[in-house]
């Protein structure tokens, strides 16, 4: 049984359908990614699993029950994480103190009870050495772990990460992505929108490619970069 699946879920803001009728399925302990071009729906496709927007139809399980009624708050409660496209740390806060945040209220620990866990985060996603340094001074890339290690200190079973290598070096995305490597090796199953394919395709077992809210293809990575029809509609490629 999938840890989460979606059936035939739409969202549209008035006369713009943003996700159509939109089928999909994450295993658990799976690396799922999803593609498409700008305005095909990923972002709402985030927000209508975590709840921050309601879907007009359709269905959304996870661990095989609906939970389209249940708040943002219940939802990261019961082991839903995400990360932002742009990071908004509490600026003012240690790093330290950012991930007690994670686990206080997004997972319901008492603040002494996380301590040891916060830690382990802390060396997971490489940034125990800045634990007691004031959010808001952290480079992109430490923003970017810190935006991770906040996430994880909810004890997700499924992590949404929204485009977390935008903005980054080479070098700095592939050090990032060894801690998400990292990460989805410890037992978290994954969905990752990114538009830097090829980090993409160096985690992701699954590759979703979506256009209009629909889903276009669904397979194995190199398959689905294959297909003529994904080619043109993200990269262009006309087969013609």
């Amino acid at each position: 049984m999938p840890i989460l699946s979606l059936h035939d879920v739409s969202k549209s803001f008035g006369s713009l359908v943003v996700i159509d009728r939109l089928s999909l399925h994450l295993n658990e302990g799976e690396a799922l990614g999803i593609i498409g071009p700008n305005g095909a729906g990923k972002t709402t496709l985030f927000n209508l699993i975590t709840g921050d927007q309601k879907a007009d139809s359709g269905r959304i399980e996870f661990q095989g029950r609906e939970f389209g009624g249940q708040s943002v708050h219940a939802r990261c409660r019961g082991g839903i994480g995400r990360t932002y496209q742009i990071p908004h740390p509490f600026a003012k806060m240690t790093v330290f103190e950012n991930l007690l945040v994670g686990a206080v209220y997004g997972n319901g620990q008492t603040e002494r009870a996380s301590y040891d866990s916060c830690v382990e985060i802390l060396e997971t996603t490489q940034l125990t050495a800045k634990a007691n340094e004031p959010a808001g001074t952290l480079t992109l890339l430490e923003r970017k772990r810190l935006e991770l290690a906040r996430a994880l200190a909810t004890k997700p079973k499924v992590l949404l990460l929204d485009e977390i290598g935008g903005g980054l070096s080479e070098q700095e995305c592939r050090e990032l992505i060894a801690t998400i490597r990292t990460i989805h090796k410890s037992g978290v199953s994954l969905i990752w929108i990114e538009h830097i394919v090829h980090a993409l395709m160096s985690v992701a077992e699954r590759l979703v490619v979506i256009n209009f809210g629909r889903k276009l293809d669904d397979g194995h990575p190199e398959t689905v970069m294959n297909n003529p029809d994904v080619q043109e509609v993200y990269m262009g490629i006309s087969a013609a």
